[in-house]
């Protein structure tokens, strides 16, 4: 089985996201939009530098469960604050979950960002499988 080459992957990637604009999102009671911003992090880190091709990969390969997760989620696993209260710049990002495919259950985190008091928008995807089970090292013999 052949991969797809990853310019291709982008270039589907970015159709596919730009079609999106907003979804709603029952535990935030709010619309999530789907900006360039969103998009570029897939790509890119933070300060802007790529990430590397597996990282890019991984990303857009999990970007399909973000509807899903954003139209389905029930939780709200995690919260953070960047800034001063009285500035009102201050960056809040969320992190919601959903449990996605039957198949293969993994747990799928979307993290949002808002600004100030913004609209709420994409920012990121990652997964975490459920009941993972971790293998301890097999120790050798002699």
């Amino acid at each position: 089985m052949t991969q797809k080459n990853l310019g291709d992957i982008i270039a589907e990637n970015k159709i596919y996201y730009d079609s999106i604009g907003h979804i709603w999102c029952k535990i935030l009671n709010s619309y999530i939009h789907f900006t360039s911003e969103g998009r570029l992090h897939l790509i890119y880190k933070g300060n802007r530098k790529k990430r590397p091709i597996v990282e890019q990969r991984y990303k857009l390969r999990l970007f399909p469960l973000v509807i899903s997760t954003v139209k389905h989620s029930t939780n709200i696993q995690d919260w953070r604050f960047r800034g001063v209260e009285a500035n009102s710049s201050d960056v809040q990002f969320y992190a919601i979950t959903c449990v996605v495919s039957r198949k293969n259950p993994i747990e799928v985190r979307v993290i949002v960002k808002r600004t100030g008091d913004g609209q709420f928008n994409y920012h990121s995807v990652m997964e975490h499988k459920v009941n993972k089970v971790i293998k301890k090292p097999r120790k050798k013999r002699g």
